[in-house]
């Protein structure tokens, strides 16, 4: 998945390279389209000649009309220019790539043989005997195109084509002129070549200017874009991890992040309302149930010093002994009332230090065998029991919720039952383990839950403070009848 700031560098980039390879592609069509049509259109000037013409008019003309003529020749048929005036000097032609040649390599005669030079008359040597053979081959009115390797032999610059024209039996006209058109095969490759050029000088501007648009413009654009976003969410991770509703986002552009952070800080706000509303309403709670607490001891204690009149009055009252027992009930549950009502500030105030179990264990064997006694319990250290196992917890929290564990599992355990008590080291981690042979901690199934056991709400304090002190409460239904809680505590590792 792409983060915010990748999703915008492709949405910037994508048309930009579209826009890019269109561009180039354009532009190679185009300059290869022109290219192919200016070289199609490129010919050789002896092609656009008309022989028939031209033999009518040279075979008339006078030896004194022959520099005229060459000149008339070099200029209307062959495309050159001989004007003095425009920096051509006298018995030169210039083409139309600006080379100069003498008028003698462009129009010449070949008279009996011997090469002659038209614009003075005179004659300049011998024809070759491949030349010759050449002429010989010519009949009368006719004419033949040399190639360049053939021209070669009329005195023609190297690689011009020439035409030779055959005015009478003795006189041969040769017109020579650079060939400016193009064989398919040379055409071809150079369309290719062109191409190719085009094509990589395209690809190296786009890579440039992808470079540079990616640098200066897309990367700069997608920070400003994506960067008001990463730190609204990480706001709003801080805040959701920290559970604070206190804090708030800068509201910043663009508009759409400005509205989502606006409408984050006002959802805090009502949050803040609600959480400040619900502590309200706990705190009244709690203070609902601690003063009813406090004022329910009085006639609870009043009520109990009746009970023992009455108990001794008459050992064998059974109202007596169900009322004092009644009454100790209601003495733990106030007693457990209160403490729920002051979890949170216990859990705050809680310090933990180095203590032995077997040593809690031995105390807490003694301060309940009492009460084990009185209900026809036994109540005695499990064999299992290990010393000199030391744990990290608040000593005086512990023996508390120890207390409330051998408190329940006595309460809830028949006559000639019986409750073992035993600290054990298990992995990285100690335990007390309370166990009972009756109904014990009121358990009907296997659950780890404390709430679904709904055992007492002394068992809840004894969990959120196992909690606080980084361990752990848990109770099971055992195969033999009667419970097991497990108070897992953390060790000390040093």
């Amino acid at each position: 998945m792409l983060s915010i700031r990748q999703e915008l560098m492709r949405a910037q980039l994508r048309p930009v390279i579209a826009l890019a390879l269109a561009a180039a592609a354009f532009i190679s069509l185009l300059l290869i389209t022109q290219y192919t049509w200016l070289r199609l259109q490129a010919t050789n000037p002896l092609d656009e000649i008309e022989v028939q013409d031209l033999r009518q008019v040279l075979r008339n003309a006078t030896p004194e009309q022959w520099p005229v003529l060459v000149r008339w020749i070099a200029v209307y048929g062959l495309a050159m220019t001989v004007d003095e005036t425009k920096g051509v000097p006298s018995g030169y032609a210039r083409l139309p790539d600006g080379q100069q040649v003498r008028l003698s390599q462009v129009v010449s005669m070949i008279v009996a043989g011997q090469n002659g030079d038209v614009s003075n008359g005179q004659y300049l040597r011998m024809t070759n005997p491949p030349l010759q053979k050449i002429l010989e081959q010519i009949s009368d009115q006719g004419s033949r195109r040399l190639t360049a390797s053939e021209a070669a032999n009329t005195g023609a610059p190297p690689g011009w084509p020439a035409l030779l024209i055959r005015l009478d039996a003795e006189r041969v006209m040769v017109l020579s002129s650079p060939d400016y058109s193009m064989a398919a095969g040379d055409l071809a490759l150079l369309v290719l070549s062109v191409f190719g050029a085009v094509g990589v000088g395209s690809g190296v501007f786009m890579a440039l200017f992808l470079f540079f648009f990616r640098r200066n413009f897309a990367d700069r654009s997608a920070e400003r874009l994506s960067a008001p976003i990463q730190r609204l969410s990480v706001a709003v991770k801080e805040a959701a991890a920290e559970r604070d509703a206190r804090r708030r986002v800068l509201v910043e552009p663009p508009v759409e992040v400005a509205q989502l952070a606006t409408n984050f800080n006002l959802m805090q706000e009502h949050l803040a309302q609600v959480l400040t509303e619900r502590e309200q309403v706990i705190n009244s709670q709690r203070e609902l149930v601690t003063m009813l607490a406090h004022e329910l001891r009085t006639p609870l204690t009043v009520l109990r010093g009746h009970a023992e009149v009455l108990e001794r009055a008459d050992e064998t009252s059974t109202p007596a002994r169900v009322m004092l027992s009644q009454i100790e009930d209601l003495h733990r549950l106030l007693s457990d009332l209160l403490d729920m009502a002051r979890l949170e500030s216990i859990e705050a105030t809680l310090v933990t230090e180095e203590v032995q179990l077997d040593v809690v264990v031995e105390e807490m064997l003694q301060r309940f065998a009492a009460a084990a006694w009185r209900h026809g319990v036994l109540l005695r250290r499990a064999q299992q029991s290990e010393t000199g196992v030391v744990v990290w917890a608040d000593t005086r929290w512990l023996r508390q919720m120890v207390a409330n564990l051998l408190s329940n599992a006595i309460r809830h355990t028949p006559q000639g039952g019986l409750v073992t008590l035993a600290a054990q080291l298990h992995g990285n981690h100690a335990q007390l383990l309370v166990e009972d042979t009756g109904v014990g901690l009121g358990a009907v199934k296997v659950t780890n839950d404390v709430v679904e056991r709904a055992a007492g709400v002394g068992l809840v304090v004894v969990r959120r403070l196992a909690q606080a002190m980084r361990g752990s409460l848990a109770l099971h239904t055992n195969e033999h009848g009667g419970t097991s809680a497990i108070l897992k505590l953390k060790i000390n590792m040093s």
